[in-house]
């Protein structure tokens, strides 16, 4: 089992977090559909990456799907960002590595690949390394193929500090229903001091 991770969400499609709360399970998506623009980029020097190996390369970037974590739980621009302005609450929780690629992403700009580097986890390679200015994130991504979601083990919710008392004692209510070994924590206990 990994270290705890952090998946910062917003409450907005609250179907979706239930979701996660009542199957232990994280949405995988495909590499297409994350917010950075460079994603599944990578460098060749021509006529270096023969174009059978940039076909088998874009082939085997659509079949992966991945799960971006956090390794921080109090990182103010991650609850800005990713939980609706600190109103939605980021989940702790561990993946079994024996079951899933789980890479920590290197923040060094995007790979060189030449024919002689190509293996199966080449595109694996590729979605693990990202530009300086996402750092900040502390990311780490689990890999999966054939499947959507990835099955976690999650052991705690953590609140935004503008989450509003209504919304945290439904969550609140929530879990303690229905997984009530989940701790609850509210951020304003470890934020901004």
């Amino acid at each position: 089992m990994t270290e705890i991770l952090y998946k910062y969400r917003s409450l907005d499609n609250f179907r979706n977090f239930v979701d996660i709360i009542l199957k232990n399970r994280l949405y995988a998506s495909r590499y297409k559909d994350l917010n950075d623009p460079m994603e599944g980029q990578y460098y060749y020097q021509t006529g270096e990456l023969n174009r059978n190996i940039r076909d088998k390369l874009l082939e085997e970037k659509g079949v992966l799907r991945l799960c971006s974590l956090s390794r921080v739980k109090d990182n103010q621009l991650m609850w800005s960002h990713y939980s609706n302005g600190q109103r939605g609450v980021a989940i702790g929780l561990r993946v079994d590595d024996n079951l899933y690629t789980v890479r920590p992403i290197q923040y060094n700009g995007i790979v060189q690949i030449r024919n002689q580097d190509f293996n199966d986890q080449t595109a694996t390679e590729i979605l693990s390394h990202k530009l300086e200015v996402w750092e900040y994130e502390k990311e780490v991504r689990v890999f999966v193929r054939d499947r959507n979601y990835i099955d976690v083990t999650i052991e705690e919710v953590i609140t935004g500090v503008a989450m509003s008392k209504a919304d945290f004692g439904f969550v609140k209510e929530l879990i303690e229903k229905v997984n009530p070994s989940i701790r609850i924590t509210k951020a304003e206990t470890f934020m901004n001091r």
